[in-house]
């Protein structure tokens, strides 16, 4: 039995070993193309070339990462791209907003089913807050209850839109989405040149690269896009605090739950298991790594680990809520006429 045992051991150890190797043969000579859902310069943008430039460290054979912005609908291309399209060999990666899994609840016709994606793990939790500038016309909500706000948004699928819609709608607020602003850059520059008073949604690692926003009280956040509020802005309510409704703040939680997805990095479906392992386990490694926690806090970068498995489980728990509260969620964001 023992000699049994022993050899039993062994053979496990050498298909271990076997399946290492083939890992970095694999990848020797296989680069990794890593999509990234948005234009340049915002949040998820940064996060998606940190990763990019430090995970190809920590694989074996040490493939080039090579980042490619994908924008458009919310993440909902590059989504669609990653699951039909994208090869599943364990050469595409990609981060997406965490919205495009409330986007396929809004619409079944979505070609991708959230909770099929492979999930390699959270690069960091996605704080989002919605915000308006000094000169806005309203700096608080009761005050938005009275006077419209224009406020710079993405894509009709995305929190900076689908926010103050559905605030309008729940509490009487009067925020006019001005849509078409491919990232958190892009919609604090309208901000910035008068097009617009505010942004309905944009993530507080973008507002960590703007320092003059918050030292010249150019800006008031008027809420957080959370489940509880944010230990750096204690006294700023989450949008669930705006209503009184329990149905309404059932709904919100859906919308709010997207800050623990934040900003996950996935492969494509059915990525072949060994190479999804080999991914899961550099991910884990990188989050550790002294030298990328430095460079991460250089560029102004959160680091709020979460491991695949238990990302994958929290996708399948949002992408599979009641249809009620689905269809109150659908309603409540829904555009404008």
């Amino acid at each position: 039995m023992r000699t049994l045992a022993l050899a039993f051991t062994a053979a496990l150890a050498a298909s271990a070993a076997s399946a290492q190797q083939g890992v970095e043969d694999f990848y020797r000579s296989k680069p990794i193309s890593f999509i990234i859902g948005t234009g340049e310069g915002g949040g998820y943008d940064f996060s998606s070339r940190l990763a990019a430039q430090y995970l190809g460290k920590f694989l074996p054979g040490n493939p080039t990462v090579i980042p490619r912005n994908m924008p458009g609908a919310g993440s909902i291309a590059a989504a669609e791209y990653v699951y039909s399209v994208a090869p599943k060999d364990g050469t595409t990666l990609a981060m997406f907003q965490p919205t495009f899994i409330l986007e396929k609840l809004n619409d079944p016709n979505r070609k991708y089913v959230s909770q099929d994606f492979t999930y390699i793990g959270r690069m960091d939790s996605a704080t989002l807050v919605g915000l308006v500038w000094h000169n806005s016309p309203a700096q608080t909500i009761e005050e938005a209850k009275k006077t419209e706000v224009i406020l710079s948004a993405n894509a009709a699928a995305g929190t900076s839109a689908t926010i103050p819609w559905a605030l309008n709608r729940m509490i009487g607020t009067k925020f006019k989405v001005i849509l078409g602003y491919n990232s958190s850059a892009a919609m604090g520059l309208a901000v910035e040149r008068g097009e617009a008073f505010g942004n309905g949604s944009t993530s507080w690692d973008y507002l960590l690269t703007k320092p003059d926003w918050f030292e010249g009280n150019k800006m008031k956040i008027l809420y957080v896009i959370a489940l509880e509020r944010f230990a750096k802005l204690p006294d700023v309510p989450t949008v669930l605090e705006l209503t009184n409704d329990q149905r309404n703040k059932n709904a919100l939680k859906l919308i709010a739950s997207t800050s623990s997805v934040g900003r996950a990095i996935v492969a494509p479906p059915n990525n072949e298991p060994t190479r999804t392992a080999a991914l899961r386990q550099a991910y884990a490694a990188m989050m550790k790594d002294a030298t990328f926690q430095a460079d991460a806090e250089k560029r102004k970068l959160g680091v709020d680990p979460l491991d695949g498995k238990t990302l994958q489980g929290l996708v399948a728990d949002v992408a599979t809520q009641p249809q009620d509260i689905v269809d109150l969620l659908k309603e409540m964001t829904l555009p404008p006429n």
